[in-house]
């Protein structure tokens, strides 16, 4: 009986533990060479990461095609161990290296490919513990949203609201949850960030007007223990590449 109980532990422990993301912006340089660096994250880095044990990789552009553009990466780790081993796993890795050859010697101020790489490193909420990849349709979108907060604790107590209530209150109305983290480390910290995932624009736009007019939201928006608790939203629409496994 012992033995069942404490099997019974690790597999509620590892369900519910909270994954790690590195969401990395690669901002390309104007006319920079996005076919290179697309070639190496599909057939050199994907491909090593796989090997390492991390299942899906996500990698998207974004939806308005500016110039210069945006690839955005997002890496799910089950640990911070994970995340913290990865880049010695890819030093040792000689099929990734053979791989990664051409992006590696592409350097110098006439090979221009992109100015510089933004990184945020985040933790798991405790109410959405791990990726899920509820829309896989082809025209599928991902909004991707950065909540900055005042201090610290503002950034706590709007973590709260979404464990607590508004996380529940996606699901409710079709903001179909991908992700949530508290980011540790990254530009503009205290914030926390997320993807939510839609069929497509028109899906969007009318399930964000489901939540403005739920009554839940309604209530918890006007709750003083959840004032100024978030003071700006940074805001992207992407589209998965070709070779994204989200």
């Amino acid at each position: 009986m012992k033995k069942v109980l404490l099997l019974l532990l690790l597999c509620s422990f590892a369900v519910s533990a909270q994954e790690y993301y590195e969401i990395r912006t690669y901002q390309m340089k104007f006319k920079g060479n996005t076919a290179l660096l697309e070639s190496y994250l599909s057939k050199a880095f994907i491909p090593a990461l796989n090997a390492y044990g991390v299942s899906k990789v996500g990698v998207f552009k974004d939806y308005g095609k500016p110039e210069p553009g945006i690839v955005v990466v997002a890496i799910p780790f089950p640990s911070l161990a994970s995340y913290a081993g990865y880049k010695d796993a890819l030093e040792k890795n000689a099929v990734y290296q053979e791989a990664a050859k051409p992006y590696f010697e592409n350097v110098g101020l006439d090979k221009p490919m992109f100015e510089k790489i933004s990184t945020y490193l985040a933790k798991g909420f405790a109410g959405h513990p791990s990726l899920k990849l509820p829309i896989t349709n082809p025209g599928r979108i991902y909004e991707w949203r950065t909540y900055e907060a005042y201090n610290e604790d503002a950034l706590k107590r709007k973590i709260g609201m979404f464990n607590d209530e508004e996380l529940k209150i996606f699901d409710t109305v079709g903001l179909h949850n991908v992700f949530f983290g508290e980011v540790l480390a990254g530009e503009n910290t205290p914030c926390l960030s997320y993807m939510v995932s839609f069929e497509n624009m028109a899906e969007r736009d009318a399930n964000w007007a489901k939540f403005q007019a739920n009554p839940d939201w309604k209530r918890i928006s006007s709750d003083a223990k959840y004032a100024n608790s978030h003071s700006r939203t940074v805001r992207k629409f992407l589209e998965p590449t070709s070779y994204s496994q989200w």
